[in-house]
């Protein structure tokens, strides 16, 4: 197993130096793990050059077979950590959203409490990027939303709706009228994730839906936070934001445009990684995610 996290050190960063760096180890016995692991399947898994090291066709197979099964691996040590030791071990989670709102916090306050020992390692970072890291074993769970039609290659366990809503300042032209065309918001700038991002795809869908452009993003972000909130509330521009995150919108500084087309359906999921055991401490906090009821709009 050793050998097989080398060789895929060195597939990830391409340069010797730079896995041996990671692993903590020499480049003689880099080089000689890659070597071994190269005997052991009678093939060549790398092109090598004076810039480095690239994955043959049959290294990149053996790669990705590898990560599979470093993470079985993996998650074979954890179970029988567990099993050792109910009350500890280390439970890895991602998330996207870090608001105080957020239900992980909850899960993971009660199961701290009940579980002295445990240890919990928190990753923030964007939903797809999240859905790898549990696919490829980084992470054990990752709680993301997930929009309709959006693809996220882990099984999903669906914790709540929270559908986003179109949201405006309460002076804004457009929260002045009872009835709002989804062209009028087209006019307005936006706050929004970038075009990469699930949100701002499922924006620009609706859009071109309605034969409009996509929308002019003026303020790019990764999350919805209060920040964004404070920009909103001194400006004209449009944004989503999950109904979940309305509790820190106030009714008299923000208001929500009557534009139904823009009230985008989404579900809070439970990533795991597929055909993975789960272990007694990711069912305690799947649990406890279940359990807690979902803050009213």
């Amino acid at each position: 197993m050793r050998d097989i996290e080398y060789f895929l050190a060195v597939a990830k960063s391409g340069l010797l130096s730079t896995a041996a760096d990671e692993q903590g180890v020499t480049q003689p016995a880099l080089t000689k793990a890659v070597r071994r692991v190269e005997a052991e399947f009678g093939l060549q898994l790398f092109e090598r050059s004076a810039r480095g090291m690239v994955l043959t066709s049959a290294g990149l197979r053996v790669a990705e077979q590898a990560r599979r099964l470093q993470a079985d691996y993996a998650d074979t040590v954890q179970l029988a950590n567990e099993m050792r030791a109910q009350q500890s071990g280390l439970l890895r989670v991602g998330v996207t959203d870090t608001t105080s709102g957020n239900r992980v916090a909850g899960a993971l306050g009660s199961l701290l409490v009940k579980r002295p020992g445990l240890r919990v390692r928190l990753r923030v970072d964007r939903s797809d990027t999240l859905a790898t890291l549990v696919r490829e074993g980084e992470l054990d769970l990752a709680m993301v939303p997930a929009y309709e039609g959006q693809p996220l290659d882990a099984e999903r366990t669906k914790v709540d709706n929270d559908p986003m809503l179109p949201l405006v300042r309460s002076g804004h032209p457009l929260a002045q009228r009872a009835r709002v065309a989804l062209a009028d918001v087209a006019t307005y700038g936006w706050i929004s994730g970038p075009a990469s991002s699930a949100a701002f795809k499922a924006i620009a869908d609706i859009f071109a839906r309605h034969n409009l452009s996509a929308p002019r993003v003026v303020m790019e972000v990764p999350f919805a936070s209060e920040l964004n909130l404070s920009v909103l509330a001194a400006t004209d521009l449009v944004t989503l934001v999950p109904r979940s995150f309305m509790r820190h919108a106030d009714d008299r500084r923000f208001a929500v445009l009557p534009v139904p087309a823009l009230k985008v359906p989404r579900a809070v999921v439970l990533l795991s990684r597929p055909g993975s055991t789960w272990s007694p401490l990711m069912q305690a906090l799947r649990d406890n995610l279940l359990a807690l009821k979902a803050t009213p709009a």
